[in-house]
């Protein structure tokens, strides 16, 4: 039998629709190596975690089934300030799996939850209040809820305790808890039955994984193809009955951006501004193409480097001229082993020199380079100075130029096969950035030999290679689309 977890029961209060087909086993699976990554410090962080209870008992030993009888050896045998991991629990169909659970002088017990993050995040009272609401259905009697963060001034060589902050949730839990209680059993027949919840168009669809396989499988001309539609447009759209662009009424408020894209949707054609030669003619020779790569790990890779913090590991670098041809190709990646920041950004320096544009896809590149400045500040005139010359491609776009086929999105993963149909990244072995990020951490944590680094490194550089090509061809085409 598949109980309700959390997942479950949380994505339920999202959507119905969503809860039941997630029981069902009906979502794509998550794969891919930025997954990878996170279960792997998932996991890590919760060892971590554990120190803080020395002499903790596994419940993992114990088979779910004689969850009642541990439960009541529990009550009888556990020490008093003495704790039990990874304990689960199921009762009325509900399956929650506790992180930690710590004795207390009266007999009560407190929650703990470990949580990845670096700063509190209101799912975490969302994910607590599920299996808190498990616990009280099993008649266990809770005190106290916490949960463990990451702090955000640890660093390698600081003693392991100072590793996690934690926060009382008790006062939050608690209402949350009963408005979970108030819902369990008309969640638990939903979940249980063998019809599916008929999907309700809401505002958070827009990003939902399944929305294309869903609700909006047989929807054109999307009311979420608007750009930048806001909460009180979405709401307002929704509560009319519109779905569908074309149903948008003619006295309904929208951005300049947005008529544009419901203008283009209507009559099937695309928008090119009388601006775009002008913008386009701004862009100064030599045109230098440049992306960059990182990684963010949750636990830090290097000295010095906090949770969460994004370490530039990669760049590569076109020098093109007025026809698109590649005159000169840099490129470098990160040795694993150490922060490399400082020379990534004497070699920007070196390779960039004093004229021409820097033209990048978004505004990462702008902030990323700021960044450096601010860390180094003895090279910080320099990065500043070049600062001033990024174009934002993206920004250009935006502004500029619009086909019905991008859907509202202007990402260069979007646009690309709608722009440039012959390019693509389906046969690189490294498709995206977050798989880029994730297979630099794994080398970094010295998970890979030195061959498998060797390919790795290989394939970054064509996945990133291919970013600045892709820039060449966009500014090619919009070049061609002004003439």
């Amino acid at each position: 039998m598949k109980y309700i977890n959390k997942t479950v029961f949380l994505n339920y209060l999202n959507c119905h629709t969503l809860g039941w087909k997630t029981k069902k086993d009906m979502l794509p699976k998550l794969s891919g190596f930025n997954n990878e990554l996170l279960a792997f410090e998932g996991r890590n962080i919760y060892k971590e975690a554990l120190k803080l209870f020395p002499h903790s008992v596994n419940g993992k030993k114990f088979k779910l089934e004689n969850s009642g009888a541990f439960y009541k050896n529990l009550i009888a045998d556990l020490e008093i300030n003495k704790s039990v991991y990874a304990i689960s629990f199921v009762t009325d169909n509900f399956y929650a799996k506790v992180d930690i659970l710590k004795k207390l002088e009266d007999s009560s017990w407190h929650l703990f939850e470990v949580k990845s993050g670096s700063r509190y995040k209101i799912k975490y009272t969302n994910d607590i209040s599920f299996n808190m609401m498990v616990l009280s259905k099993f008649g266990m009697r809770i005190s106290k809820t916490s949960a463990l963060y990451l702090s955000s001034d640890y660093c390698i060589g600081v003693d392991s305790s100072k590793l996690f902050t934690e926060v009382d949730c008790s006062e939050k839990v608690e209402i949350k808890v009963q408005e979970f209680l108030d819902i369990a059993d008309k969640a638990s027949k939903d979940l249980q039955s063998e019809i599916m919840p008929q999907p309700v168009l809401k505002r958070r669809c827009k990003n939902c994984h399944i929305f294309d396989a869903c609700i909006g499988k047989d929807a054109k001309k999307h009311i979420f193809d608007l750009p930048r539609l806001s909460i009180l447009q979405t709401d307002q759209l929704i509560a009319m009955g519109v779905c569908t662009i074309d149903k948008i009424p003619d006295d309904f408020e929208l951005t300049e951006r947005q008529e544009i894209v419901k203008n283009c949707v209507l009559t099937g054609t695309r928008y090119v501004s009388d601006d775009l030669k002008v913008e386009l003619e701004n862009i100064q020779q030599p045109f230098y193409y440049l992306d960059f790569e990182s990684v963010t790990t949750i636990m830090p890779l290097y000295p010095n480097i906090y949770p969460h913090t994004q370490i530039l590991t990669q760049f590569s670098l076109d020098k093109a001229d007025e026809y698109g041809n590649i005159l000169k190709h840099y490129e470098y990646i990160a040795d694993q082993t150490r922060d490399c920041r400082k020379d990534i950004a004497e070699k920007l320096i070196e390779y960039l020199g004093k004229e021409g544009s820097i033209i990048t896809y978004a505004n990462a590149e702008r902030i990323i380079i700021s960044k450096l400045a601010l860390l180094f500040p003895g090279l910080s005139e320099k990065l500043n100075k070049m600062i001033e010359r990024v174009v934002d491609l993206e920004f250009i776009i935006r502004k500029n130029y619009y086909d019905i086929n991008f859907h509202g999105r202007t990402s260069i993963k979007k646009i690309l096969p709608v722009l440039i149909p012959d390019m693509s990244y389906d046969s690189l072995d490294i498709g995206d950035g977050g798989e880029a990020s994730a297979v630099f951490a794994f080398m970094a944590m010295g998970l890979y030999d030195e061959m498998k680094i060797k390919k790795t490194k290989d394939n970054l550089f064509k996945y990133c290679a291919q970013d600045t090509l892709a820039m060449i061809r966009i500014h090619q085409f919009l070049i061609n689309a002004t003439k």
